[in-house]
């Protein structure tokens, strides 16, 4: 989005994501509009289908990209779009039979999940977006920004101090372990939340900041009190714009492979981001030092084993990063 933003001043950018895609996408400015459908519904509602084929087909748009793996039948939804030109990602296997016919450009997925390739998960899109075409020269990816609103900032704001925290002396700790959505962890790796008794032993470590603890449902709240204590900085965080004012308004970011991270990198604040493998931290958070952020890794390939010792030991990040302030 932002390739195609710098490449092409002025270009009209709209979306179509679920629920909770939406309230991503409207971070970024650029953004036009936000229209609301389960494209990972096979079987959506014929008047649904047809009413938000209705209204990209008004719209009357130069490019439709798709990230979704498409088949034949994604691929027929594209192509009744009208667009100019029709570009996805196909599966990698028979599924695939016959979408290139209705498409202009395609993608081969190494995999089922695009998202286990972590942050260059859509890198040929994004090189052929950037390609050298007629008298526009190749251009590279720009670094990853979000956009927050003032109404946002204030919303935020109230609750974190009603939390007992206060702007620019508080520490974000992301990815409790809950099964609510909210929680915010990547797609492409499932082994990203750590138990509150993790967590709270991390917390520990903090000297100069105050914990905050971010929870994804108010169910949440009575097990972190029973274990860290009532006098505990809470806040009950949903949406991905909320968490981004509140990382903007912290000293810093300790979480798991959460979008709490990348967030974080936005907004250029000092992270530690704990990872069940090496190889999840490169794949995840590629070039981390000029990022601000000290990747912790488990060396048995499960979250839960993620030595404590190293994240406390990686805490002087917030120190540093104070004192150039």
């Amino acid at each position: 989005m932002y390739l195609h933003i710098t490449r092409y001043p002025g270009v009209l950018i709209d979306v179509i994501a679920s629920a909770r895609g939406k309230q991503t996408f409207e971070l970024n400015k650029n953004v036009r509009w936000a229209n609301v459908y389960d494209l990972d519904d096979d079987w959506p509602e014929p008047a649904e289908y047809t009413d938000i084929l209705g209204v990209m087909k008004n719209r009357y748009y130069d490019m439709v990209l798709s990230t979704k793996l498409a088949g034949l039948g994604h691929a027929a939804f594209l192509f009744m779009t009208t667009a100019r030109d029709r570009v996805s990602y196909i599966y990698p296997n028979v599924n695939a039979a016959g979408a290139g016919l209705l498409l202009s450009e395609t993608f081969t997925a190494e995999s089922m999940n695009l998202s286990e390739r972590g942050y260059n998960m859509y890198e040929q899109m994004v090189d052929w977006l950037g390609r050298p075409f007629r008298s526009v020269p190749r251009h590279p990816v720009p670094p990853l920004r979000v956009s927050i609103s003032r109404r946002l900032k204030e919303v935020v704001a109230e609750k974190y101090k009603n939390a007992g925290a206060e702007q620019g002396k508080y520490i974000v700790i992301h990815g409790i372990e809950s099964d609510s959505k909210a929680s915010m962890q990547s797609r492409g790796d499932t082994d990203s939340l750590l138990p509150i008794q993790v967590w709270a032993e991390i917390a520990n470590g903090l000297r100069e900041f105050r914990p905050l603890f971010v929870i994804p449902h108010e169910k949440e709240r009575e097990g972190v009190e029973d274990v860290v204590g009532d006098d505990a900085s809470i806040v009950f965080i949903t949406t991905p714009g909320q968490l981004a004012a509140l990382i903007n308004d912290s000293a810093g970011v300790i979480a798991t492979n959460t979008a709490a991270i990348q967030l974080a990198n936005a907004r250029e604040k000092p992270s530690i981001a704990l990872f069940s493998s090496e190889l999840k931290g490169r794949l995840f958070v590629p070039n981390a030092e000029e990022k601000k952020c000290t990747v912790i890794s488990s060396r048995t390939g499960k979250l839960i084993d993620t030595p404590v010792e190293a994240v406390l030991n990686a805490m002087q990040i917030f120190n540093e990063s104070l004192a150039l302030a």
